[in-house]
C-alpha cells in the first residue's frame, strides 16, 4: 500500500475498504443519487394528487340544494343556478300545482334544504304549511311580495257556475308568471337570495340569470309586438289564467264560467258564450289544454267560433320536459295561437 492509502486507511480508523466494496459503495452512492430525486418526484405527485382532491371536493361541496313549490319556479332556480344547485322540486312533473301534498321525501327534502322559494297567499296549500314549520336553517322565500298582484276578473256576464281557475285567499289572481316581466322580477329575486346564500357564486348566480332575465325580456317584447294589432281585444278562455298577459298586451280577458273538463256547459252559458263572441267580433276561444278535444269542437261549433288550446304552463309533464320544453317555448307556442285566435297582424 502506498503512503496515500495508508493514510486513508487510517483517517478511516482502521475502517477495511478495499477495492471490490469500495466499488459497491460507489454503486450504492449513485443509486441513491437516483432515488432520492425518484422519492421526492413521488412525493410531490401524491401531493399534488392530495390537492386535486381537495379542490373536487371543495366543487362538490359548491353547491346549494334549493326547493321549488312548482315548475315555473323551478325553472328560474334552475336557470340561476345551473350546476352549482341541487334542484328540489316540490310538485312532480305533470301534477297540478295547487293540490299537490307533499310526500314524507319531500319533507324530508325541503328540511334540509338551504333555500325553498314558493308562492303564498294559499296558492298551494300544503307547501305553505310545510314552509311555515321549516327548521331556521331553511330560509323560505314568497316570491309574491315582490309582484303587483291583479284583481279577479269577473266571470262572463249570464254564465253561471265556477269558472275554470283559481283565487288567492286574498280575493287576487295567482297566474303571476303569465306575463314574462314578472317572471323577471322574480328570477332577480331568487339569484339575489342565491347569491345570499352562497356568496362565493354570486357572480355566477348573476351571469346565469342575466342570460335568462334577457331571455324573458326578448319574449316580453314579442308580446307587445305580437298582439299590437290584432281585430279582437278579446281573450275568451275557459281558465281564467291569462289576465296578466291579457293586462300586458291590453286585452280583455274573459273567462267562462261552468267550461272544465268534467262537465259541459249548460245550454244558458252556451247562449251567452255565443252571444258575446258575436258582440265582441270573438272567433276563437280558449281552452286549457286539459280540455278534451272532443268538447272544445263541440263548444266551437254551437257558439260559431274556432277551438284553440291554452297552456297555462303550472306544470310541464315528463314527456314535455324531455322534448325540450320550456316557459319560453310554451309562452311563445301560446303567443302564436292568440295571434291567430284575435287575427292580429
Amino acid at each position: 500500500m502506498d503512503d496515500y492509502g495508508k493514510a486513508t486507511s487510517e483517517h478511516l480508523n482502521g475502517i477495511q475498504v478495499d477495492n471490490h466494496s469500495h466499488s459497491h459503495y460507489a454503486v450504492d452512492m449513485r443509486f441513491l443519487r437516483l432515488l432520492v430525486p425518484a422519492i421526492c418526484g413521488v412525493a410531490l405527485i401524491s401531493c399534488s394528487g392530495t390537492d386535486t382532491t381537495s379542490d373536487s371536493t371543495t366543487s362538490k361541496q359548491a353547491t346549494i340544494t334549493v326547493a321549488a313549490s312548482f315548475y315555473p319556479i323551478a325553472e328560474i332556480v334552475s336557470r340561476v343556478g345551473g350546476d352549482n344547485v341541487d334542484l328540489v322540486a316540490l310538485t312532480p312533473a305533470g301534477e297540478g300545482a295547487h293540490d299537490v301534498q307533499l310526500t314524507a321525501k319531500s319533507l324530508d327534502q325541503l328540511a334540509s334544504a338551504e333555500l325553498v322559494f314558493y308562492i303564498s297567499d294559499g296558492f298551494q296549500p300544503d307547501i305553505e304549511k310545510a314552509v311555515a314549520s321549516l327548521p331556521g336553517s331553511v330560509k323560505a322565500v314568497d316570491l309574491l311580495t315582490s309582484l303587483e298582484l291583479l284583481p279577479i276578473v269577473d266571470q262572463l256576464e249570464g254564465t253561471e257556475g265556477e269558472t275554470d281557475g283559481e283565487v288567492l285567499a286574498s280575493g287576487k289572481d295567482p297566474h303571476v308568471w303569465l306575463d314574462p316581466a314578472n317572471m323577471v322580477t322574480m328570477t332577480r329575486s331568487v339569484a339575489d337570495a342565491m347569491s345570499q346564500s352562497s356568496p362565493e357564486l354570486s357572480a355566477t348566480f348573476a351571469a346565469n340569470a342575466a342570460a335568462y332575465i334577457a331571455e324573458l325580456e326578448t319574449l316580453g317584447n314579442d308580446i307587445d309586438t305580437t298582439l299590437a294589432n290584432c281585430e279582437s281585444r278579446a281573450l275568451v278562455t275557459s281558465h281564467r289564467a291569462f289576465a296578466y298577459l291579457a293586462n300586458r298586451a291590453n286585452l280583455t280577458q274573459v273567462a267562462i264560467s261552468g267550461v272544465n273538463p268534467e262537465e259541459e256547459p249548460s245550454a244558458k252559458n252556451l247562449e251567452a258564450i255565443a252571444a258575446f263572441a258575436l258582440k265582441n267580433q270573438v272567433s276563437t276561444i280558449f281552452f286549457e289544454t286539459l280540455l278534451p278535444a272532443d268538447l272544445a269542437k263541440t263548444l266551437a261549433d254551437k257558439v260559431g267560433a274556432a277551438a284553440d288550446l291554452l297552456d297555462p304552463i303550472e306544470g310541464l309533464s315528463s314527456e314535455d320536459l324531455a322534448d325540450g320544453a320550456t316557459y319560453i317555448s310554451v309562452q311563445q307556442d301560446n303567443l302564436k295561437r292568440i295571434a291567430i285566435g284575435l287575427r292580429c297582424s
